[in-house]
């Protein structure tokens, strides 16, 4: 079992090792979200390099990269099972969360098939079982929602912030 936790790009930045297709599809997500991420591997493709926010670095993965700083997640995806393997060990080793693309049970998190307009942000996950499943499931979600709920979140949270000033007033003397 597992929940699902929205992690907020303030948590601190991204280790992803891995320049392939995998990673880009990662890589992606990260950067929609906001975060810092840092790719290292040492062929990184031209769509994970002009992403805003990630910085590349051209070279194979060292034990010592996952010291380099306070990761928040570290991301294993490269198509090399033994470095994977070395990028979770490491990670699981110095407790942070820690995606092995090839290999759930070498992980501590998942990555959920994600809808976002604007500030909505859904999710589904099979918890791992079947990525494929999750995206369509996904597409269902996305679909029965509609577009434009970007604008109704905007409302919402300026509705919201509004009710919490009111309160504030009649609280303050």
């Amino acid at each position: 079992m597992s929940i699902l936790v929205e992690l907020l790009p303030s948590a601190g930045p991204v280790l992803v090792v891995g320049g392939g297709n995998v990673a880009a599809r990662k890589v992606r997500v990260l950067a929609e979200g906001g975060f810092r991420v840092v790719v290292v591997a040492p062929a990184i493709s031209a769509e994970i390099a002009d992403l805003p926010g990630v910085t590349c670095i051209p070279r194979a993965f060292a034990n010592v990269d996952v010291d380099a700083r306070p990761w928040t997640l570290v991301l294993a995806c490269t198509n090399d099972r033994e470095t994977n393997r070395a990028v979770g060990e490491a990670a699981r080793a110095r407790r942070i969360p820690v995606l092995v693309a090839d290999a759930r049970d070498e992980s501590t998190v998942a990555f959920p098939a994600l809808y976002r307009d604007g500030d909505l942000l859904a999710a589904v996950s099979t918890s791992g079982a079947d990525p494929a499943l999750a995206a369509r499931l996904r597409d269902t979600v996305a679909e029965a929602l509609g577009p434009g709920r970007a604008r109704e979140v905007a409302a919402a949270r300026e509705a919201r912030r509004d009710r919490l000033a009111a309160r504030r007033q009649e609280t303050d003397p």
